[in-house]
C-alpha cells in the first residue's frame, strides 16, 4: 500500500475560487476578466491576464496588488510552470494576499525542484498558520517525510503520533519511522517495526537487513561466548552446555540465513556474500561456504 500524498499539480477544485476570496480590488474590466478566467479554471488565459496586469502596474510605477501575484502564481503552478509559479508566489507571500493555498503551492513547487529546505519551511508555514486548513492532513504527512529525509529524527519522532491512523500503516511511512527509531537508538521499537514491515511487504529491504544482522550478531555473540567458556573448561558438563547452546543459537543463524538469502537475491553484494559464507561455515556446509567465498572474489 502506497499513498499518493502529493500530486504534482493541484486538482482544480482545490484552487478554483480561492482568488475570489482575497482582498477585493477595483472593479475594472481587465481585473474582472482575469478573475473570471481563473475561477473557470482557464489557467492559461488567467495567467496571461494577470501577467498583463502586473506588467501594466509596473510600467506605470504603481504598486502591484498582491492578488495579482497570488493568482498568477497559482495559475502558473496549475500549468506546471514551476519557476514562474515560485517567482509570483514568493512575492505574494509578502503581501496581504497570502493564504493557505500560497504556502501549499510553494511547498509543492519547491518539492518539484528538489529544494528540501525551502519545502520544509513552507510546510511549517502552512501547518503553523493554518492548522485547520483543507490540506493539513496530507501536508502533515509530507512534513513527516521531509523531517525523516533531512535526518531531523527527534522532530519526526514527535510528529508521528499526529499522523492519521491509516497513514501510519503505510509501508513507506513505516519505513521512515523505522529509520527514525533506529537513528534514535530505540532498537526494540525498530525491531518491532521491522517485523511489521515484513508482514506488509515480505521483500522490504530495510526490514530484512535489520533483522538479518540482528539474528546473525546475536547468534555469533553467543557462539563466541560458549566456545570461549568450553575452551577454558573442557568438561563433560561444559560440553553438554555447549551443545544445548548450539541448538538455540543455530535457530538464530537459520533465521538470519533466510533473510540474507533474500537480500542477496535483491542485491548480490560482497557484504551479503560474506555473511552467507560465515553462516554456512558455522553450519559446516563447506560447499555453500566456498560458493559465497568465491562470490566475494576471494
Amino acid at each position: 500500500m502506497r499513498f499518493s500524498l502529493l500530486p504534482v499539480l493541484f486538482a482544480g477544485v482545490l484552487l478554483i475560487g480561492s482568488c475570489s476570496l482575497l482582498k477585493p480590488v477595483a472593479e475594472i474590466d481587465e481585473e474582472k476578466e482575469a478573475r473570471e478566467a481563473y475561477s473557470a479554471g482557464n489557467y492559461e488565459l488567467a495567467l496571461e491576464e494577470y501577467e498583463r496586469l502586473i506588467e501594466s502596474r509596473r510600467n506605470s510605477e504603481q504598486e502591484v496588488d498582491g492578488e495579482f501575484f497570488h493568482c498568477a502564481g497559482l495559475a502558473a503552478f496549475n500549468l506546471g510552470l514551476t519557476s514562474r509559479a515560485l517567482d509570483y508566489l514568493e512575492r505574494a507571500r509578502h503581501t496581504d494576499a497570502v493564504n493557505d493555498q500560497t504556502y501549499a503551492a510553494l511547498a509543492r513547487a519547491y518539492r518539484e525542484i528538489d529544494n528540501l529546505s525551502r519545502e520544509i519551511t513552507h510546510l511549517e508555514n502552512y501547518l503553523t498558520n493554518y492548522p485547520e486548513g483543507d490540506q493539513v492532513e496530507s501536508l502533515r504527512i509530507r512534513y513527516f517525510e521531509t523531517l525523516a529525509e533531512s535526518k531531523n529524527w527527534q522532530q519526526a519522532y514527535e510528529l508521528w503520533p499526529e499522523l492519521r491512523e491509516d497513514a501510519r500503516d503505510d509501508d513507506g511511512l513505516l519505513t521512515h519511522y523505522f529509520q527514525v527509531n533506529l537513528a534514535l537508538g530505540h532498537e526494540d521499537t525498530a525491531d518491532e517495526l521491522a517485523e511489521k514491515l515484513l508482514e506488509i511487504d515480505k521483500d522490504n529491504t530495510d526490514a530484512l537487513d535489520r533483522l538479518a544482522r540482528k539474528y546473525f550478531n546475536r547468534a555469533e555473540k553467543r557462539y563466541q561466548e560458549e566456545m570461549d567458556a568450553y575452551n577454558k573448561n573442557r568438561t563433560h558438563r561444559q560440553y553438554a552446555q555447549l551443545l544445548a547452546a548450539f541448538e538455540e543459537l543455530n535457530k538464530d543463524f537459520r533465521t538470519s540465513l533466510s533473510y540474507f538469502l533474500k537480500l542477496y537475491d535483491q542485491n548480490p553484494s560482497r557484504e551479503y556474500a560474506s555473511f552467507l559464507h560465515n553462516i554456512y561455515t558455522r553450519f559446516e556446509n563447506d560447499e555453500r561456504a566456498r560458493y559465497y567465498l568465491e562470490q566475494m572474489g576471494e
